[in-house]
């Protein structure tokens, strides 16, 4: 290129004019149907409408999620984002190769992938990705916030661009996640989710995270890109997984969720927002149903605690040890409520005794909390006695 515009160009430092075309005999076997939108730079798309089925979600509820979910940052339009990366540590070190960008167009959702095929090439794909972004979007993601999105900033501040997208609204569904069911799944990595919650059941030909890696090495080195063809159908899954959950949790929190354990969870959401009268309300619903009775009857409990309704409080806990397994925790809420709050002391030295009887038949542990919390009990029981002494 030593044409005198090239020339002229380098001399007013812009960058040249991008006149050559990918040189496809190098790269072979990439998946058919996409289109080389700048050179090392491969743009795949794929359309998913929202009436077929995608593991157990119904996907047709997405369209009113983003306002369900506003209060933990959802925004419209929204744009489901989901990055492949040479690496899970962060650093200068690790780029995107694979960017997934789904957008809700009418009635499906449209999956772009962006690969690049030419680390060299990174300004481009950078260019090209936001591009792809509608203006004003909302992203979703899993665990984007620590990941994703920081990963993006510090590749377009390493290209010497301008920050990518700062200020934009995100809904980071990990949070959420872990809130309604740390206590419930064995992880909540998305793929633990989709199974449990969703009902998804990856392909065969989907390939694990830590594979991928590796596998982009390896197509850097041979120019063979059929092994990736697991890697851009475990990235298009991970928009759609992205897109169900975000429409499940938007049925969850507007209560039309499964009563139950999903009122239970949708009042559990609404309580780390402070919004307090949905949360009860849900709670209550959930009490109709015998295996969620119990835990809603506490949750309804502690509120009643917080404010101070003390007869409320205690009727709550009582119920709620006709339907969940002996708690000691509850025991002791009530032994407290009944001496210090309503003054009857028979009953509350009924539980301590049940307190330190419960306590006691863990003798077999013998540990110095153990022979803390015994202590402890010992001396609330003592205590009740004397003043039971007293008043007569």
């Amino acid at each position: 290129m030593n044409d005198p515009m090239s020339r002229l160009r380098r001399l007013l430092g812009e960058a040249p004019a991008v006149t050559e075309k990918p040189r496809l005999r190098e790269i072979a076997n990439l998946p058919p149907g996409g289109e080389w939108v700048s050179p090392g730079v491969y743009l795949l798309e794929h359309v998913q409408p929202l009436q077929e089925p995608f593991g157990d979600s119904d996907l047709t509820a997405l369209p009113f999620a983003s306002e369900r979910l506003l209060p933990w940052g959802a925004a419209e339009p929204p744009c489901f984002l989901d990055l492949e990366t040479t690496g899970l540590a962060g650093g200068t070190g690790t780029y995107a190769f694979l960017a997934g960008i789904g957008t809700l167009e009418k009635r499906t959702i449209r999956v772009r992938q962006l690969f690049l095929a030419t680390p060299a090439r990174e300004t481009e794909w950078l260019e090209v990705l936001e591009d792809l972004i509608p203006d004003g979007a909302g992203f979703v993601t899993y665990n984007g916030r620590r990941f994703d999105l920081p990963l993006l900033q510090t590749r377009a501040i390493l290209a010497r661009r301008r920050t990518f997208r700062p200020g934009s609204p995100h809904l980071d569904l990990l949070g959420i996640a872990r809130a309604l069911w740390r206590c419930r799944l064995p992880s909540c990595r998305l793929a633990e989710v989709e199974r449990s919650i969703l009902g998804v059941q990856r392909e065969t030909s989907d390939v694990p995270g830590w594979q991928i890696p590796s596998l982009y090495a390896d197509f850097l080195k041979s120019g063979d890109a059929f092994p990736l063809s697991g890697v851009f159908l475990h990235n298009r899954l991970d928009i759609l997984s992205l897109a169900a959950l975000k429409s499940h949790l938007g049925r969850i929190v507007a209560g039309e969720g499964n009563r139950g354990q999903e009122s239970l969870l949708a009042g559990d959401l609404w309580a780390s927002r402070n919004e307090w009268e949905k949360a009860k309300g849900f709670w209550r619903t959930a009490m109709d149903d015998p295996e969620s009775c119990g835990e809603a009857l506490k949750r309804l409990a502690s509120l009643a605690k917080k404010n101070c309704l003390w007869e409320s409080a205690v009727d709550y806990w009582e119920r709620s040890r006709t339907f969940c397994r002996p708690s000691l925790s509850v025991v002791e809420e009530l032994a407290k409520a009944y001496e210090h709050r309503l003054h009857r002391l028979k009953d509350a030295i009924a539980l301590a005794e049940e307190g330190l009887k419960q306590v006691e038949s863990r003798r077999a542990l013998a540990s110095p909390s153990w022979v803390r919390e015994r202590q402890d009990w010992s001396h609330r029981v003592e205590r009740l006695r004397k003043k039971i002494e007293a008043q007569k």
